[in-house]
């Protein structure tokens, strides 16, 4: 493991054991459902959240897949998500020892510590491998994207965020741990095409979906349900997008026209755990 991967496992096992004065854990997504707060991300920014995972349940529902392996899952949302919608097995990892604890404690879902440059799983062992806002962080981005590839049996699936140049200058020159290391675009991931993949990419999150006038209706369901389905057709349709979905397929017979799960932004804005006192538990084990 390099240098700056070792930094960024003990920043991120530090950020995996946030929790508030209540001992209430502060997730990473929002694991505790919609305006439920104590997650990262301000009520009015959680599209940032659920237009990713909602693009990705949606591109899960058009291929065939038995197991899923979702690498950088944090603290197992993703994943929970997935055996909850296609009642399918899955399996978390991360490079926080900490955040596999909390996807096993919160979500009761397996999850090992890895280092994404180096995955110990064997060759195809996983239908599917969805790496969701991860690859930015990595040290080697095609090292990562070879592993990804080596340990899917059919597919790949991919969200990465669309930064600035600049901005990705200015983490590398600063040092930032944790902070995004690689600029992509819609045709980022386009030279596997040459070794034979089959490469969709999507672009998501429109600033056009934050329009202010319906910033004043963020606090409804209706509305973020609304703005969830309404990116996918902003987004095509016009330049801005601060977001990619990637879905590389290693087998074309793993797509299906007919979708499988019944995916809906209501059910993803539905989907929750109760509070999650996490002060209490490590209290206990101590």
């Amino acid at each position: 493991m390099d240098e700056y991967t070792k930094k960024t496992k003990t920043w991120l096992n530090e950020r995996f054991k946030m929790c508030d004065e209540q001992g209430i854990y502060h997730a990473h997504q929002p694991i505790y459902g919609f305006q439920q707060g104590h997650c990262e991300q301000f009520q009015q920014f959680l599209l940032s959240r659920y237009v990713p995972t909602y693009e990705i349940m949606k591109a899960l529902s058009h291929l065939e897949f038995s197991c899923l392996l979702d690498v950088g899952g944090a603290e197992g949302y993703k994943a929970a998500l997935v055996r909850e919608i296609f009642g399918v097995d899955v399996k978390n990892s991360d490079l926080s020892e900490q955040a596999c604890k909390r996807a096993e404690e919160i979500f009761d879902v397996n999850s090992d510590p890895v280092d994404i440059h180096s995955l110990p799983y064997k060759d195809h062992q996983f239908d599917v491998v969805l790496c969701s806002e991860t690859l930015e962080h990595a040290a080697d981005f095609h090292k990562a994207i070879d592993e990804l590839l080596r340990v899917a049996a059919k597919s790949v699936i991919i969200t990465v965020p669309h930064d600035p140049r600049e901005a990705i200058e200015n983490n590398l020159r600063k040092e930032k741990i944790h902070g995004h290391r690689w600029a992509f675009d819609i045709n980022s991931f386009s030279f596997l095409e040459e070794r034979g993949y089959s490469v969709f990419s999507k672009k998501m999150l429109s600033p056009y979906t934050y329009l202010h006038v319906f910033r004043r209706h963020f606090h409804k369901k209706m509305t973020l349900a609304f703005l969830m389905t309404l990116d996918a057709f902003v987004s095509k349709l016009l330049p801005p997008y601060s977001g990619i979905l990637i879905v590389i397929i290693k087998n074309r017979r793993t797509i299906h026209r007919k979708k499988k799960g019944k995916v809906s932004a209501y059910r993803i804005l539905n989907f929750s755990v109760p509070k999650y006192y996490l002060i209490r538990r490590m209290d206990f084990q101590i």
